[in-house]
């Protein structure tokens, strides 16, 4: 399931990115382009930043863009950091929220080990503003990203069974 506010879910399997329009307004998936970086290594070297307990009762992720990266807000474990591996639950659903921090064209994508979209929302370079779509976790979730910045702007997603 999946479900968004402030906006639409783009869900089809485009990778994408491409430069900010500048006027607030969100580039459409047909019209990006593949993110750059080596996303290999965001999948495979990273650690939650918290253990299970301390995940047990998250339903919210909160994330700030920058171009230097994805900044944690909530839950309170990954306040401050920037691009934190997060640990999800299987078969749970989560709401994650991001808010453009400087005015650049980003866009929050979540992918599968084939780095294939699992869920999106559009870019958009109106800075304070906030877009938010909820998520049911699946294993085949490995990591998300800035689609406009890919893996300077990304993190990695571990999941376990309930």
């Amino acid at each position: 399931m999946l479900t968004l506010a402030g906006g639409t879910v783009a869900t089809a399997l485009v990778a994408g990115c491409t430069e900010g329009t500048g006027d607030g307004n969100d580039v459409p998936p047909s019209e990006q382009g593949e993110p750059e970086g080596d996303l290999d290594d965001v999948a495979n070297d990273s650690a939650p930043s918290a253990d299970r307990d301390e995940w047990a009762d998250v339903d919210t992720i909160e994330l700030e863009a920058t171009t230097d990266g994805w900044t944690g807000r909530a839950p309170a474990h990954v306040d401050g950091d920037v691009n934190p591996t997060l640990l999800l639950a299987e078969g749970r659903e989560y709401k994650f929220v991001w808010t453009n921090a400087d005015g650049e064209t980003h866009g929050l994508a979540l992918r599968n080990d084939d780095y294939d979209e699992v869920a999106s929302t559009e870019m958009t370079d109106d800075e304070g503003g906030s877009l938010e779509f909820t998520v049911e976790a699946t294993s085949e979730m490995t990591l998300y990203l800035c689609l406009a910045h890919g893996a300077e702007m990304a993190g990695g997603i571990e999941t376990y069974s309930t």
